[in-house]
């Protein structure tokens, strides 16, 4: 396991001049919800990845291998960005280590707040961005990126971002979710009850750790009991130590309530 992170950081040291070259593995570009912007009005613009044939990227929190997409900005006097919204996560492979990350083209979603005061008639976003994309190998690749906006009241809206912002997760309401294990220990159980513990339990559960304290290449356990769920998993050796809170992703086959989507995100105390 030690050496295959360093592997990665090895890569990753490479990454400086992977720009030099076409990546492989992926198509990044930058695109923007809104046509133009307005001054102290919030837009969104999202890292649009395109995966090619049988390569695939990491989420927020990879698992025992691989690297997150990052996004670096250079943005004009008084603009900010928000962090990367993540869509949900997908269990992929990187060799022999399963891994938690994207198969499926996704767009990383991202606020930009400008000033109160715009003194251009138009502006233009710089970024550069990170990542690892893995097949039969990996490659990290490093682009650099900018969209130009004219700043205007009258625009249209890219409808794909509608689509991009149904795919990531939010909290589960009114379900309870109780972690049972103690602090650090080996093995983390916790138990997720449904609003209606009459309704019908969506099946085939899986959980991202979202924080990197369970391992991604061990399997998990999910139990049906009393109108509950029990799911207990492995805890990572790489993990952060301490914590009294397990935040994640739950994914399912089916929905997670009446209606509800596949996925959302939990937190258990």
């Amino acid at each position: 396991m030690r050496r295959l992170i360093a592997l990665i950081f090895s890569l990753l040291a490479l990454s400086a001049g992977a720009e030099t070259k076409p990546p492989k593995g992926v198509d990044a570009t930058l695109v923007s919800e809104t046509g133009g912007i307005s001054a102290g009005k919030k837009f969104t613009v999202a890292l649009k990845l395109r995966h090619h044939e049988k390569f695939h990227t990491y989420w927020e929190n990879p698992g025992v291998a691989g690297v997150p997409t990052k996004i670096v900005w250079q943005l004009p006097e008084g603009f900010s960005a928000g962090p990367i919204q993540w869509p949900y996560p997908e269990k992929t492979m990187m060799a022999v280590h399963p891994v938690h990350g994207y198969e499926r083209d996704v767009m990383l979603l991202v606020d930009i707040t400008p000033p109160a005061e715009i003194p251009s008639a138009k502006v233009t976003l710089q970024a550069t961005a990170t990542w690892m994309a893995c097949a039969d190998g990996c490659y990290p690749g490093k682009t650099s990126l900018s969209l130009e906006l004219p700043v205007s009241s009258e625009s249209g809206v890219d409808e794909t971002f509608s689509k991009a912002r149904q795919e990531i997760p939010r909290a589960l309401e009114d379900w309870d979710a109780k972690l049972l294990s103690a602090v650090d220990a080996e093995e983390i159980r916790f138990r997720l009850t449904p609003a209606d513990p009459g309704s019908t339990l969506p099946g085939d559960l899986y959980f991202f750790s979202s924080d990197g304290q369970v391992s991604s290449d061990q399997p998990q356990h999910v139990e049906q009991k009393d109108g509950s769920y029990e799911i207990t998993v492995r805890r990572s050796e790489f993990g952060p130590k301490g914590k009294a809170t397990l935040p994640g992703v739950l994914l399912s086959k089916s929905p997670l309530g009446k209606d509800g989507p596949r996925f959302a995100t939990i937190e258990a105390r």
